[in-house]
């Protein structure tokens, strides 16, 4: 039995693979912009292609979207130091304004490549991670980013109260959630 194998179902070509599990799981990659099908061992190849059949619409709307918009943290380019560097400074310069607005204090931070984030703050500890990939965003969006995460210094959650906070010095933020994500 292979544990592995390509094959090619309605012009899609799909990456069927066994492995120790109990369900069928269908996605698409968006790394390879592949299909992929994992499958549990006792499960027949019959049973297999019935299941990516039933649900061939997903997949070909699926595929597509991530074709026409590429998740946006994983099509940044590699950034150099020159970029990281600007990025600390523009960071240290918003940050203490930021937290004299919010009345709060992080207690550090830094800047690392994150795949899935713009930012990260753990409230219990004071700890804000920002993604290297802002330096390729426009000063509003970096400037959203440092206040969203001082803002869960006062409430850890994305709850109203959170976003009203966030409302009541970026009435736009909606806009620039969606430029951040472009």
């Amino acid at each position: 039995m292979l544990l592995k194998k390509t094959l090619q179902i309605n012009g899609i070509s799909l990456e069927m693979e066994r492995k120790r599990v109990r369900n069928l799981r269908l996605y698409v990659s968006p790394k390879d912009l592949q299909a992929h099908l994992t499958l549990p061992f006792y499960a027949s190849e019959k049973h297999a292609l019935e299941f990516v059949n039933s649900k061939m619409e997903w997949l070909k709307k699926t595929l597509e979207k991530i074709k026409a918009n590429p998740p946006v943290l994983q099509k940044l380019r590699e950034i150099s130091k020159e970029e990281i560097e600007e990025l600390k400074r523009i960071i240290s310069n918003l940050l203490p304004q930021w937290e004299f607005r919010l009345g709060v204090q992080a207690k550090s931070w830094k800047i690392r490549k994150m795949k899935s984030q713009w930012g990260n703050c753990k409230t219990k500890t004071g700890e804000i991670t920002f993604s290297a990939g802002l330096i390729k965003k426009p000063l509003r969006c970096i400037e959203y980013v440092v206040a969203h995460e001082l803002a869960h210094l006062l409430i850890a959650n994305h709850s109203a109260k959170f976003y009203a906070v966030i409302a009541k010095h970026f009435p736009y933020w909606k806009e620039i959630r969606k430029e951040l994500n472009k």
